[in-house]
């Protein structure tokens, strides 16, 4: 590829070290993560990525702008896990300080709200990047593409339907032709009316 993705390879040196923390909008193995430098917890934020596996299975990012709910996020999960976790130490093992149980109780809740619940994607913009990664190999939206890596991929696309069906994927779309693929081209050279347009017939196609 001749886009800037970097192979997935975050050095770590036991308790000090550099990592991801804070994903957010994930999306089966990919997502948006910061990365972090840890001393046990992370201390301080570096650069936010895309993080996905390509099509032979390796590990890849590429660089996006500094995402603030990854960050904030980020330095506030493992927190929150470790300071349950360490309240929780002597009622569990030793059977004392029963009075931590509600303080345990309420961290943990927190930190698996934070965890499970915020940064989640809303079921329609799941669907949106579920679908592109079916068609492409990557959910990534258009948006947060570096500019080469979407016009690698829109042109691999447009260039492919064209030789399968002997014509322009927007006429295909106007006539009312149903593909997934014509979804995924309307997305990624970012037509809004055509994107309308092609999940109507897309969605009239599964109804009938």
């Amino acid at each position: 590829m001749s886009y800037d993705v970097v192979m997935d390879d975050v050095p770590t040196f036991g308790w000090i070290r550099w990592d991801d923390a804070g994903a957010i909008e994930q999306v089966g193995p990919e997502a948006i993560v910061t990365s972090f430098w840890w001393v046990v917890v992370p201390v301080w934020a570096g650069n936010s990525f895309y993080r996905f596996r390509t099509r032979d299975g390796i590990e890849a990012r590429f660089e996006i702008a500094r995402q603030r709910r990854s960050v904030v996020l980020g330095y506030l999960r493992t927190p929150l896990w470790v300071s349950a976790t360490i309240l929780a130490a002597p009622v569990v093992f030793a059977g004392r300080w029963w009075w931590l149980v509600p303080i345990v109780a309420a961290l943990a809740a927190i930190a698996a709200v934070l965890t499970f619940v915020v940064g989640r994607l809303s079921p329609g913009e799941r669907e949106r990047r579920e679908l592109l990664r079916r068609v492409s190999g990557i959910g990534a939206p258009p948006e947060l593409m570096p500019a080469l890596m979407l016009h690698e991929i829109r042109e691999d696309l447009a260039d492919a339907w064209h030789r399968a069906e002997h014509g322009d994927w927007r006429d295909a779309i106007l006539v009312g032709t149903a593909s997934e693929i014509l979804v995924a081209l309307a997305d990624y050279f970012q037509a809004p009316r055509l994107i309308a347009r092609a999940r109507e017939n897309l969605i009239n196609a599964e109804g009938n």
